[in-house]
C-alpha cells in the first residue's frame, strides 16, 4: 500500500468514525429521552434504562453507518479538494485504478464490521433487551387475532396417523411461555382427529435423541382434549400435563416474537425455510433477507458516491453544499428503498430484485458522477 493510499484511507476512516460516534450519541440521546418517561413504572429504574440504551447502541450504529460513511467521505474528499491536495496526488501518478483500489480497501473493514453487527451483535443485544423487558414489565407479544403456527409431524411413532398440527397462540413470550392455546391435529387425509385447549404452556428445547437429532416439545398444562373418532364420536378428557414433540426449532419460535428487521440473515433463512415447508407467504421475509445480505455493501457504494466531490473545485460548490447534498441523497435513498419494498410486495416482484434495485441505482449514479467529474479533472491536472 502506497503512502498516498494510506494517507487518504486514514483521513477517510477518521472522519467516518467521528461521524458514526456523533450520530450514535445523538440518536442514543433521543432514545433515552423517549424512554425516561417509563421511570414511573415501579419495575423500571434509571439504571435499567441506561443499560437498555447501551444494548441499543449496536442497533443505532448499524442504522447510521451508511449515512455516516457518505457524509464522512464527502467531508474528507471535499477537504482534499479545498486544499488542492488532489492536484498533487493526481500529478504524482495516482491513477483512476488506484482510486478504485483505495475505495475497496477503505470500505472493507467497515463492510466486515457491518456484517458482524447484523449477524451477531444486533440480534444478541435485542434478545437480551427483550428478556429484560419481560422481567421488568411482564411484556408479551400479543396478537389481535392470535398467532397461528403450522407444525408438521416428521415421525410420530405413538400416533402414525398424525400428520400436522395447527397451533393458535394468543400471547407468546420470548422465553417460550405461551398462553391462550388452541391446537388442532389432523391426519394425512386432513381430517381433524384432536383438539386441545389450554390457558398456559411452554416451548421446551430438548436434548438430542438416540439419532442425535434435537427433539423439541410443547408442554401444555391442564389441557382440555377433544378426541374425534372416525365414526364421529367425540370424547372429552383432561390431563395435568401433555407433552407434544415438534419439528419447530427454538430459532423459528423466537422469530415469531421479533420483527424481521431485527433478525440476522441466518435466522431469516431458517424462518423462510420453515414458512416454505408450511406453504405460507414468504415474500416480505425474503425481501428483508436480501436487504440484510446486500446492506454491508452499501458502504462501498456510499464512498463511491462521495468521490466526485474530490474532483469538484470550490467555485462549483463549497464543502457545506456538498455535505448538504450528501445528506439529501441519503434521505432520498432511504425513502426510495422503503417505497420499492412496498411496491415490490404489492406487485409480487422477485425479492432479490426488490432488495437490489435501490443499491444498484445508487451505484450507477455514483459511477456516472465519478466518470463525469474525474475525466475533465484529470485533463485539467495534466495541464497544470
Amino acid at each position: 500500500m502506497s503512502i498516498i493510499t494510506k494517507y487518504i484511507i486514514t483521513d477517510l476512516l477518521k472522519k467516518i468514525l467521528f461521524l458514526t460516534v456523533g450520530f450514535m450519541l445523538l440518536f442514543a440521546f433521543f432514545s433515552f429521552i423517549a424512554d425516561i418517561e417509563n421511570v414511573t413504572n415501579k419495575n423500571v429504574n434509571f439504571e435499567s434504562i441506561i443499560f437498555s440504551q447501551i444494548l441499543n447502541l449496536p442497533n443505532i450504529i448499524y442504522d447510521v453507518i451508511p449515512l455516516a460513511t457518505l457524509i464522512g467521505s464527502l467531508w474528507s474528499f471535499s477537504s482534499f479538494a479545498t486544499g488542492s491536495e488532489f492536484v498533487v496526488i493526481l500529478a504524482s501518478g495516482f491513477s483512476f485504478k488506484n482510486f478504485l483500489r483505495m475505495i475497496f480497501i477503505c470500505g472493507l473493514p467497515l463492510v466486515i464490521f457491518t456484517f458482524f453487527l447484523s449477524e451477531f451483535f444486533v440480534p444478541a443485544t435485542d434478545f437480551i433487551k427483550e428478556k429484560i423487558k419481560i422481567k421488568e414489565t411482564g411484556y408479551e407479544q400479543a396478537h389481535n387475532s392470535g398467532l397461528w403456527i403450522r407444525d408438521f409431524i416428521k415421525n410420530d411413532q405413538k400416533n402414525s396417523t398424525l400428520n400436522e398440527r395447527i397451533i393458535k397462540v394468543g400471547n407468546i413470550k420470548i422465553n417460550g411461555e405461551l398462553s391462550l392455546i388452541q391446537i388442532y391435529e389432523f391426519d394425512k387425509n386432513n381430517r381433524l382427529i384432536r383438539k386441545i385447549e389450554s390457558n398456559f404452556g411452554l416451548f421446551i428445547k430438548s436434548k438430542s435423541n438416540e439419532n442425535l437429532e434435537p427433539v423439541n416439545r410443547w408442554e401444555i398444562y391442564s389441557p382440555v382434549i377433544l378426541e374425534v373418532k372416525e365414526n364421529g364420536v367425540i370424547r372429552k378428557k383432561k390431563v395435568k400435563i401433555l407433552a407434544l414433540e415438534t419439528s419447530i426449532s427454538k430459532d423459528t419460535l423466537f422469530a415469531l416474537t421479533i420483527k424481521p428487521e431485527k433478525m440476522s440473515a441466518t435466522e431469516l433463512a431458517k424462518y423462510i425455510s420453515y414458512l416454505e415447508q408450511s406453504n405460507q407467504e414468504t415474500s416480505s421475509y425474503e425481501i428483508v433477507f436480501w436487504k440484510k445480505v446486500i446492506y454491508p455493501f452499501l458502504i462501498w457504494i456510499m464512498i463511491l458516491i462521495a468521490t466526485p466531490s474530490a474532483f469538484i473545485q470550490n467555485r462549483k460548490g463549497g464543502m457545506g453544499l456538498k455535505i448538504f447534498a450528501g445528506v439529501l441523497f441519503g434521505i432520498i435513498f432511504h425513502l426510495f428503498n422503503g417505497l420499492v419494498s412496498h411496491i415490490g410486495i404489492l406487485n409480487t416482484w422477485p425479492a432479490f430484485f426488490v432488495a437490489v434495485l435501490p443499491p444498484i441505482s445508487a451505484l450507477f449514479i455514483g459511477l456516472f458522477l465519478l466518470l463525469k467529474t474525474q475525466r475533465p479533472a484529470l485533463l485539467h491536472y495534466r495541464n497544470v
